[in-house]
């Protein structure tokens, strides 16, 4: 039987991140249950996008065992400590939250539901102030920490789901999608990443298509494999991410879709 102390620990850890998701506005939980997809670039290049856009943007890294979005964005301050909580370091208009900031790059040794509980004090920490979207780059699995993210304010949070072409990667996705639809969660739609030929070529398409006709959700684009988006991550430079046909494609996909989140 757990003890009394824990179990006031834990609800006081979720009426803080109750609180705290209350000045959001809109959660995106950008998700593939693979990975090696993209869907950390694609979480930080959208981030970016909406911030350019003049929306007030948060973007949390949920992978606690090989979070990139630091990375990405070029970011390695520590979050700065006041009286209401952490406050998450910002780039170029996103406000981010990893637990790369406070490892530093060394690995983070634990298992199982205790990544669960990284996660909630994170989120109970960080004060995100007013937010128009909360994206989050969610680990790949379908488990502990998906389970977790997709039970929180459920009204206002949707999923964007990344899968490449090939059969592995959409047989993933598949199951993602199931799992979603079972739980009645709302799925913006589907993004196919890395096809090296264009979107009206059918190499790629056609796996997406049917993978977006099965789940019963929007192919919301298909987004090419490019050298000038890997370089810029290789960078660190999100600032030339965002300038790449990559994430030209990226906006066009999901601008009306997103705006109706």
């Amino acid at each position: 039987m757990p003890s009394t102390r824990r179990s006031c620990s834990a609800d006081f850890r979720k009426g803080m991140i109750e609180k705290r998701l209350r000045r959001v506005r809109s959660i995106i939980l950008i998700l593939s249950g693979k990975g090696g997809v993209g869907k950390s670039v694609i979480s930080a290049a959208l981030a970016e996008i909406l911030a350019q856009a003049g929306l007030k943007v948060g973007l949390l890294d949920a992978d606690v065992y090989g979070p990139s979005s630091a990375l990405i964005f070029g970011v390695h301050d520590f979050p700065k400590e006041k009286a209401n909580g952490l406050v998450p370091p910002s780039r170029s208009g996103v406000k981010l939250m990893s637990v790369d900031l406070f490892a530093s790059g060394r690995p983070v040794p634990i298992t199982g539901l205790a990544t669960v509980q990284v996660l909630t004090e994170v989120l109970a920490l960080t004060d995100w102030g007013e937010l128009d979207y909360l994206l989050v780059d969610m680990p790949p699995s379908t488990g502990d920490i998906m389970m977790f993210l997709t039970s929180l304010e459920k009204r206002k949070t949707s999923a964007l789901v990344v899968s490449m072409p090939d059969r592995l990667s959409t047989g993933v996705a598949s199951r993602v999608l199931t799992l979603l639809r079972s739980e009645r969660f709302r799925v913006i739609g589907i993004l196919g990443n890395m096809v090296r030929k264009a979107p009206s070529l059918s190499e790629g398409a056609s796996s997406l298509e049917t993978l977006a006709s099965a789940s019963r959700a929007p192919l919301l684009g298909v987004l090419p494999f490019d050298e000038g988006a890997a370089a810029a991550v290789e960078r660190g430079d999100i600032d030339g991410l965002v300038r790449t046909r990559f994430s030209a494609q990226l906006r066009r996909s999901v601008k009306r879709h997103i705006d109706q989140s």
